[in-house]
């Protein structure tokens, strides 16, 4: 219910929806909204229009004419994410299903029953499907801001629960088999991957102007997260970056073989070059992000702490880097020694049990732990749910 005194005493729920009430010349009006702050945000604006006499009924009348395809061109016009192509696919999608319908004909059951087709036809994944899905709803969330649309559709459509993805990452050997398959100047692209970990469009967009060598950062304009990053080089990465001649003829670190003025194509590369140096060195079930996940898990394996590897990465939240946490040699000596038989004998040893209180507090030596380094780890050695095995198998049910 609306509050009587207060900012937002126009924004009523009623009948399982949230609603805008506001008077207009002593008018009653009425407006429909998705959600509780979509209600007070559409609240204020209509309050302030109507103060400054800019208020126009038919600005929120719902159109009866526009269809899902000119909304979505129209939508596509100002889209500037860095994942432009993606964004593109998606609403070529929805284009071509429901294109011709107009956006108020849009209902939760057409769109649940397109997503059951989706699934039963299995050539696309759940976490795929909520994406195309995730897609519409940020559509239609817009259409809804712009007074075209009352509700969104797609929150009457459950979306589907995703799997964990595994955790995979290159091992020594197979870097060494891959830079053994690779010519010099295509092995200090994939080098400059693993040595920074940046994405693909982050990588062969780079440009020169960005590049602090003396500082040794690169700075990434505009990031998945639609921020400014700033990438700190490795001592090996700004000896790639100093040993190449771009920087005479374009602006990019990595130019287009045809014309200097333009990136290289990161797809291109990956299909022509890489992926076929992966199958020439056998290694199996590789992308190019996957060079990505090897730098993070490198870094954890070498004790850096996660919050650092979050900062490196450039996620948006600690949740992504958290599926690295498990490769911290710290945090398996944490788990192992909690365990170990030792810790046991060493506490009896001691007295610190609850006869003697009064050595309640005194703290247990144990013996030097021995950590694995990070080129110890193999990619073999990691488990199921990308645990890392152990001599001491009966332990491993104990590891977080």
């Amino acid at each position: 219910m609306a509050r009587r005194n207060g900012k937002d005493r126009g924004v009523v729920f009623k009948q399982g929806g949230w609603w805008v009430r506001l008077y207009v010349n002593g008018r009653e009006k009425w407006f429909r909204a998705d959600s509780k702050s979509q209600a007070k945000t559409l609240y204020g604006r209509l309050r302030s229009e109507a103060r400054e006499n800019r208020y126009f009924p038919e600005k929120y009348a719902v159109s009866k004419e526009l269809t899902l395809r000119a909304w979505i061109a129209r939508y596509l016009e100002g889209v500037t994410s860095p994942g432009l192509r993606n964004v593109h696919r998606y609403g070529k999608f929805w284009s071509k299903l429901l294109g011709r319908k107009l956006l108020t004909e849009i209902t939760a059951d057409d769109l649940r029953h397109i997503q059951a087709k989706m699934k039963h036809k299995g050539t696309r994944t759940a976490r795929t499907i909520n994406r195309y899905f995730g897609a519409l709803r940020r559509i239609l969330n817009l259409a809804i801001a712009d007074g075209l649309l009352s509700a969104n559709p797609v929150k009457g459509v459950k979306f589907f629960s995703e799997p964990a993805g595994r955790l995979r990452f290159l091992s020594d050997r197979e870097i060494s088999s891959l830079r053994d398959t690779l010519p010099p100047e295509h092995w200090l692209i994939v080098a400059f991957a693993l040595e920074t970990g940046l994405r693909l469009t982050e990588q062969f967009h780079s440009r020169w102007d960005c590049l602090n060598t003396e500082q040794g950062i690169l700075t990434i304009p505009l990031s998945k997260s639609g921020k400014t990053r700033h990438v700190i080089l490795t001592d090996a990465a700004l000896d790639i970056v100093k040993g190449l001649t771009s920087w005479m003829h374009s602006p990019f670190l990595f130019p287009s073989p045809l014309t200097s003025a333009q990136p290289m194509q990161g797809r291109n590369f990956v299909v022509k070059i890489y992926e076929p140096a992966l199958k020439r060195a056998k290694i199996e079930d590789v992308t190019w992000h996957t060079l990505r996940h090897t730098f993070a898990s490198r870094a954890v394996m070498a004790g850096v702490d996660i919050r650092t590897v979050q900062e490196l990465m450039g996620h948006s939240t600690i949740t992504m880097t958290m599926r690295y946490a498990h490769l911290s040699p710290a945090h398996l000596r944490t788990a192992v020694n909690r365990a170990s038989l030792g810790a046991i004998a060493s506490k009896s040893a001691s007295g610190t049990g609850s006869k003697t209180g009064s050595n309640e507090n005194q703290r247990v030596e144990q013996g030097p732990v021995r950590i694995t380094e990070p080129s110890e780890i193999s990619a073999g050695m990691i488990g199921g749910a990308g645990r890392v095995r152990t001599a001491a198998s009966q332990f491993c049910r104990l590891l977080p």
